[in-house]
């Protein structure tokens, strides 16, 4: 009878030991196929992203063309308006002018230099996020220039148009689609006392900042140099309104 006793708990170990290494089998199975098809999903994912890539390097590539393109031809018509009479070299001014407001060409001239960089303070509100500097921020900054007559404004050497965007995206800005951080170098051309003072002044842009230990040094100077804008831009919805009188012309 003891015999027998010890022969049923001898099978029943058996049994015990099976039901475990077959959990252990399946367990280590599971693993293998889920780290299979993780590895799966990474690599589709990676492709995936690779492709997107090369397509956005191509649009670029094509974008590039055109902009060279375009700049070929628009020296041609420069040159032509050069060598003409009185109306040819006012056509040249305009174009110039309108080479300038569109960001198409390299600006030089008298301004100022703006460096802003994140607070150093001790944070007393909890809030990491209040002593950086935040797009409204920079936008506080090229909005005052603008108002105070800057001509030409870049920002981290973007030169910023009508359509340029500053916002936030992370812990960084982007601007003209690129990323950004701190410290941001702001030039702006235009009379460099205006400039000055405007950003300067008593509760102006400057005042606020520091309140929060942002770091806010302008700086006057008699020549800067502010890169043209080496995007594209593409009207699809405004057009050029033709004046009634031409319409009735033709």
């Amino acid at each position: 009878m003891a015999e027998k006793k010890r022969r049923n708990k001898g099978e029943f170990a058996v049994v015990v030991v099976c039901i475990i290494v077959g959990y252990l089998l399946a367990a280590q199975l599971r693993t293998v196929q889920l780290t299979g098809a993780a590895d799966a999903t990474n690599a589709s994912r990676l492709e995936t992203l690779q492709e997107l890539y090369n397509e956005q390097s191509k649009q670029n590539d094509a974008l590039e063309d055109q902009v060279a393109q375009l700049q070929g031809e628009l020296a041609i018509y420069r040159d032509q308006a050069a060598s003409g009479d009185e109306g040819s070299e006012a056509l040249r001014r305009e174009v110039e002018q309108l080479e300038i407001t569109a960001g198409r060409t390299d600006v030089e001239g008298p301004g100022v230099t703006v460096i802003l960089e994140d607070s150093t303070q001790s944070n007393v509100t909890g809030e990491e996020a209040d002593y950086l500097i935040h797009d409204n921020d920079l936008l506080s900054v090229v909005n005052e220039l603008r108002s105070a007559g800057a001509e030409a404004i870049s920002l981290n050497g973007e030169r910023l148009l009508a359509n340029s965007e500053i916002r936030c995206t992370g812990a960084v800005v982007t601007v003209n689609g690129r990323r950004y951080a701190a410290p941001y170098v702001i030039f702006a051309i235009g009379d460099p006392d205006t400039l000055y003072s405007a950003l300067t002044m008593r509760n102006g842009v400057v005042d606020v900042l520091s309140q929060w230990g942002i770091s806010v040094k302008v700086t006057a100077s008699d020549l800067l140099l502010i890169p043209k804008y080496n995007g594209t831009v593409e009207y699809q919805y405004a057009h050029t309104v033709v004046p009634e009188s031409e319409e009735g012309g033709e």
